[in-house]
């Protein structure tokens, strides 16, 4: 299903906000909310929020009638704050992609790009005063949804996030306030947060939800928490199945990684045989994307496979192929492919 129109999930249903959305949208699911983004739309660096791509676990809850968050657990000062005692805390502004783990490599994407603006997890958990005995940090949505993160992680790279571009945090993406992870995969940016619980237990791999599944012996199955959103590229011009006249091709895209900055970015129109390199915008912030940009020179008609692979400043590079060992496809980031036709 295409919407153009902004939708927004209320008590009673579907809206429509007056406004309208820049782009096309397919609306996956609608109890719960998972809309995409359509990156070959993007003007600029960051994703209007009207576009924003949406992933909910649960039904979006209603607002609540009055805004708390609750810190508790093996904490010296256990407290329940208001909105005026996290204003009194130092405001920041972080640009990020967010991205679901269980995205491939496409353009109606479960990935965006936006400017944050918040508060260090860090900063709000020290009203609390972590005793040392803390591991883990609890995080509870009013959905139901919830998820545990390390306390190391929560204290370096937590962010709580009361806007995004500028404009406070709408309800479909978790106002009042949500979890923020930059660098690592969206599922534990928990929307609508309200508890949060600091547990003398390390997080545990129960389940095989967000998790690295790996066959390492007939009939066993290792399991391995999911590392930092992986370095990916993708081409959002030309199309796939896109006529293309001979002559110069100025072929786009995007590409993003949880670790340091997108170094470089390659294009084939071999089907990988032969790379050219291609030319990088403006990075911005760390945990932005990059657009990128290259010219290629197509004189053959018939049909071509064009080809992208990024490679970050960690040395980390997309794969050609999926490692066949692995049973799931959470953080999936081979090469992408568009398959077009010269003229």
């Amino acid at each position: 299903m295409l919407r153009r129109d902004f939708l927004v999930w209320t008590a009673g249903g579907l809206s429509f906000l007056s406004g309208r959305a820049l782009a096309d949208h397919h609306l996956l699911s609608v109890n719960p909310m998972i809309v995409d983004f359509d990156l070959t739309s993007l003007v600029g660096r960051y994703t209007p929020t009207n576009d924003f791509y949406v992933r909910d676990h649960f039904q979006t809850p209603p607002p609540p009638g009055t805004a708390f968050l609750q810190i508790e657990g093996e904490a010296e000062n256990p407290r329940l704050l208001d909105v005026a005692d996290l204003r009194g805390l130092t405001q920041n502004k972080i640009g990020a992609v967010l991205e679901c783990a269980g995205e491939p490599v496409t353009r109606a994407a479960l990935a965006s790009d936006g400017l944050w603006t918040g508060w260090r997890l860090a900063d709000v958990l020290s009203i609390a005063r972590p005793r040392t005995t803390v591991l883990s940090v609890h995080l509870a949505g009013r959905d139901g949804f919830s998820r545990t993160v390390p306390f190391d992680r929560a204290m370096n790279d937590g962010f709580i996030a009361t806007g995004l571009n500028d404009q406070p945090l709408l309800t479909i993406h978790g106002a009042p306030w949500r979890a923020l992870f930059p660098g690592w995969y969206g599922m534990d940016s928990v929307k609508w947060l309200e508890r949060i619980i600091l547990s003398p237990e390390p997080a545990s791999l129960s389940g095989d939800t967000y998790l690295q599944l790996w066959q390492s012996s007939p009939g066993k199955v290792q399991k391995k928490p999911l590392p930092r959103i992986q370095v990916k590229s993708v081409i959002t011009n030309p199309k796939n199945g896109a006529i293309i006249h001979a002559g110069i091709l100025h072929v786009q895209g995007l590409a993003w990684t949880g670790s340091g900055r997108i170094a470089s970015v390659e294009v084939s129109d071999g089907a990988g045989l032969d790379w050219a390199a291609a030319t990088l915008d403006d990075t911005g912030e760390l945990y932005d994307w990059t657009t990128w940009r290259c010219s290629l020179d197509m004189r053959r008609a018939g049909p071509v496979e064009l080809v992208c692979r990024a490679t970050d400043s960690r040395g980390n590079s997309q794969p050609a192929h999926w490692d066949p060992r692995r049973i799931d496809f959470f953080g999936y980031n081979v090469w992408d492919r568009v398959r077009c036709v010269v003229e």
